[in-house]
């Protein structure tokens, strides 16, 4: 397959809110429950913790600012860097896109490192998956790492141990402590919350539901909410699959096994007692929000501060410029209609002669003279179409060319590649200019 240019392009990087107001006075847990929750999944309790995270993919670098940014402010605050990974989600880490140039022209391709596509399975309950020997060049580094983790429990665990290792590798990075969504239930802290919604469903999700239409513009959508029905922010894993979890109002006898916290949860879980500064992406920054309003309107606490990271970095392909593509439609369409715009001014005048003509026909009500001159109009169009044939396909092939060259724009300006896609003087130069923001931090 072939290669993209190595020629690095400019890196365009998002930090919220600016570094001079991230948060540097960060300390241990005094609160009984967060040093309890912090032993339980063995995070250290003597340092604070910096926490950021992302699904098991192979994401974009985007989502690689995020590292670098959390690697950096632990080290600034003394702190130790977790990354949590939401094996919740349903995922399809397999599935990667593949940009494929030939000449000018710029195609994007779908293809499999390994596995069977996935649509309703959360990775947390997905075996690893055995990668293919035979990958795109770019891809086999990514590929023996992910290779030497098809040992591991889960789907999640093999694509998350692989590419942060791999990232932190490359990029000279202290790998941060891994821990995943379905740890969580495991905790002491998650299990008082979750008593404090069975307690009084009706005031834990009319609070949850509140908050989310405090801030539309997130896309989260509120819990189902009846009378006697509460639906939780958490999901059941049963089979292969994720399933709603509705609670009645008496709740004796409520199943606690196989829950998994979902997406607000498992950030309130997080900021509530497993971290003390959470780095999202620039969505994360925004949804969670709700968390926020929702644990301070429910149960009146407050939750550790967040902050962004993130990035835009497009790969370099050497595409050549073209003519615009509705400009070339335009031409290649009106050239049949106007001789003029085929070089032929005989034709153009006798054309303009013909429209004149018929004018004035019509104006005297003259319907057969117009109709003949209609006639002789169409067959002098039908004559210089034949006459200038040549003409007309280097139009038409004109704005083929121009449409595929927008296509192939619109393929390269694409922000969301995958990061083993990037040369490694892209990557670092990410973490040059992630670094250099952070350091302007007073």
């Amino acid at each position: 397959m072939s290669k993209q240019s190595a020629i690095t392009q400019a890196v365009e990087i998002v930090l919220l809110p600016k570094p001079d107001a991230w948060p540097a006075d960060l300390v241990a847990p005094t609160s009984t429950h967060a040093i309890q929750a912090r032993t339980q999944l063995d995070l250290p309790i003597d340092h604070p913790i910096v926490a950021s995270g992302h699904q098991p993919i192979l994401f974009h670098p985007g989502i690689v600012a995020k590292l670098i940014a959390l690697d950096y402010w632990a080290k600034k605050t003394g702190a130790a860097p977790v990354w949590i990974v939401p094996d919740q989600d349903i995922v399809d880490p397999g599935l990667i896109r593949i940009p494929e140039q030939s000449g000018g022209s710029l195609t994007a391709e779908d293809i499999r490192l390994g596995g069977e596509q996935n649509h309703q399975s959360p990775a947390a309950i997905l075996p690893p998956i055995p990668i293919n020997a035979d990958l795109y060049d770019r891809l086999e580094p990514v590929g023996s790492w992910l290779m030497g983790y098809e040992q591991e429990s889960s789907l999640a665990r093999q694509f998350a141990s692989a590419t942060i290792g791999m990232l932190c590798e490359q990029l000279d990075l202290e790998e941060p402590t891994i821990i995943y969504a379905s740890d969580l239930l495991q905790l002491e802290a998650t299990s008082l919350l979750l008593d404090g919604m069975l307690n009084d469903p009706l005031a834990a999700i009319h609070s949850y539901n509140t908050s989310v239409a405090r801030f539309p513009d997130a896309g989260v959508r509120p819990l189902t909410m009846t009378d006697t029905h509460f639906e939780l922010p958490f999901w059941r894993l049963e089979g292969n699959a994720r399933v709603p979890v509705i609670v009645q109002s008496d709740q004796s006898g409520f199943d606690r096994t196989n829950l998994i916290p979902r997406g607000l949860m498992m950030t309130a879980i997080m900021r509530a007692y497993l971290c003390d500064l959470f780095i999202h992406g620039t969505g994360g920054y925004e949804y969670d929000r709700i968390t926020e309003h929702w644990l301070n309107d429910w149960q009146g606490r407050e939750l550790a501060p967040i902050t962004a990271a993130s990035a835009t970095m497009m790969l370099d392909f050497d595409l050549p410029t073209f003519q615009d593509p509705n400009q070339a439609a335009w031409i290649a369409h009106h050239a049949r209609h106007n001789p003029a715009l085929l070089g032929d001014q005989e034709a153009a005048q006798k054309k303009a002669d013909l429209v004149a003509a018929i004018a004035r026909s019509k104006a005297n009500g003259d319907q057969l003279t117009t109709s003949r001159l209609f006639a002789q109009l169409h067959h002098l169009l039908d004559e210089t179409r034949a006459k200038h044939a040549g003409e007309i396909h280097r139009l038409d092939e004109a704005f083929r060319i121009a449409q595929q060259s927008r296509e192939s724009q619109e393929i390269a300006s694409s922000r969301t590649w995958a990061f083993p896609l990037y040369p490694d003087e892209q990557l670092q130069s990410l973490k040059a200019e992630i670094i250099r923001a952070l350091d302007s931090a007073e």
